[in-house]
């Protein structure tokens, strides 16, 4: 598995493209890769980003079970429907639970990573009947960030500055340089580490850059830990050893709040684990999938 995340370094967003098909939902045009058979897993894509981050996993999935990605409304490089106006986590859940249906493939497993893991929570809300399980790598769930002890709010607030200098390139419109920062925030970098990181990976969120702006401005769901105890479906939560206090609150919440939801953590890295511990991922993920 580490050896086909190497492999993928030097290759162009020109070779996925020729991989994948197209689905109509909700009136856009979904692109998507679905290869193997057996359980249907859709790995859902993080934010700025889409289907292609899931390559490294797509080979080892797909020889014991169906493996299916897409890239969401807005993201990849196709020209938009419209200006962003309905850039949201309602659209992308609405698109999601339209994308399962499209392809007759319910219920499915779900893997998510950061963004990803409100949109999938809040599809399962919406069509239970859609979702068999669901596997998390550090969710970015915002709303549930408000029922923590005041103490730990307030550790968070603090660790988010870190972000600052993202948001103020984003205020400069540089979407492009506001990406580089955000990656190194969210993973822990020093300045000018985004450079360091997979070739693939920086052509991946460098051509999603235009999503930045439009997510920044987008009011996430209220999702509650009440609504998060009515999902019943067995789910993994992952978190890396160096998970900010942020994703690390965030992954241990939404474990305390579902009847069937248990915790695990992947040694060495942060929220950069789909990237630089692809084996360890997909070691969890078949794992939960034996085991439900």
């Amino acid at each position: 598995m580490l050896s086909a995340a190497v492999a993928l370094a030097g290759q162009s967003s020109s070779v996925f493209a020729q991989q994948t098909s197209t689905v109509e939902v909700n009136g856009v045009t979904l692109r998507y890769v679905d290869e193997g058979e057996g359980k249907p897993v859709i790995f859902v894509p993080a934010a700025i980003a889409d289907h292609r981050g899931w390559e490294p996993y797509r080979v080892t999935i797909a020889r014991e079970h169906r493996f299916i990605t897409y890239t969401q409304r807005y993201f990849g490089t196709e020209p938009w429907p419209d200006d962003g106006e309905q850039f949201s986590s309602e659209t992308h859940a609405a698109d999601l639970a339209a994308f399962i249906e499209a392809l007759d493939a319910g219920p499915v497993y779900l893997v998510t990573w950061s963004y990803s893991g409100q949109i999938v929570p809040l599809m399962a809300l919406e069509h239970p009947e859609l979702v068999r399980g669901m596997v998390h790598y550090e969710p970015f769930v915002p709303s549930l960030v408000a029922e923590l002890p005041e103490e730990r709010q307030a550790a968070i607030a603090e660790e988010s500055k870190k972000y600052g200098p993202a948001m103020e390139a984003l205020e400069a419109d540089d979407a492009e340089q506001a990406t580089k920062l955000f990656i190194e925030a969210v993973f822990q970098r020093p300045p000018g580490g985004f450079e360091q990181e997979p070739d693939y990976m920086r052509t991946i969120w460098l051509d999603n850059a235009r999503t930045v702006p439009p997510q920044m401005n987008m009011t996430p769901p209220a999702i509650t830990c009440e609504d998060l105890a009515t999902l019943e479906q067995p789910t993994l939560i992952l978190k890396g050893e160096h998970a900010d206090i942020y994703f690390e609150s965030v992954a241990d919440t939404m474990a305390q709040c579902q009847p069937r939801a248990e915790v695990q953590v992947i040694p060495g890295v942060n929220h950069d684990g789909p990237v630089h511990a692809a084996e360890a991922f997909t070691a969890s993920i078949l794992a939960f999938l034996a085991e439900h």
